[in-house]
């Protein structure tokens, strides 16, 4: 196995570089993605929440995905449930999950920037190893 397609259990930040969930307690890395475009805050209280109908429809799409890998990674055992913070293997949830991912994809492939696309596909194959992997073992 390629020691990149799987993040390994316990390795928060490896996770979620393919796609798992942060835990609530974690800051965002990358909080200022989420305010780009938006008027500066005021007050200095950090980047302001912008209305889900503000967004075009593929940038949600494209969080969706995110959202889906996470609970993937999540039903394969390989990063705890974010509530009761147990890792909690279920293969039905994590290939629900992952078909549901690899179907949004496929509506949002010619319609996502290169750079996105080449990301969400990287993070479907390595989903997909690891179901395999899961499943098997």
């Amino acid at each position: 196995m390629n020691p990149e397609s799987q993040p390994p259990a316990g390795d928060a930040d490896a996770a979620r570089e393919q796609g798992a969930p942060r835990p609530e307690n974690e800051p965002e890395a990358s909080a200022h993605a989420a305010s780009e475009g938006s008027p500066p805050s005021s007050g200095g209280a950090g980047p302001q929440a912008i209305p889900l109908g503000a967004l075009p429809t593929a940038d949600v799409l494209v969080w969706n995905l995110s959202l889906l890998a996470g609970k993937a990674w999540e039903g394969m055992g390989l990063v705890p449930n974010p509530l009761t913070n147990k890792v909690e293997k279920n293969l039905d949830e994590a290939r629900l999950a992952i078909d549901a991912f690899a179907a949004i994809f496929e509506v949002l492939r010619l319609r996502i920037e290169e750079p996105t696309r080449r990301e969400m596909e990287t993070v479907l194959t390595n989903l997909r190893i690891n179901f395999v992997e899961k499943s098997s073992g």
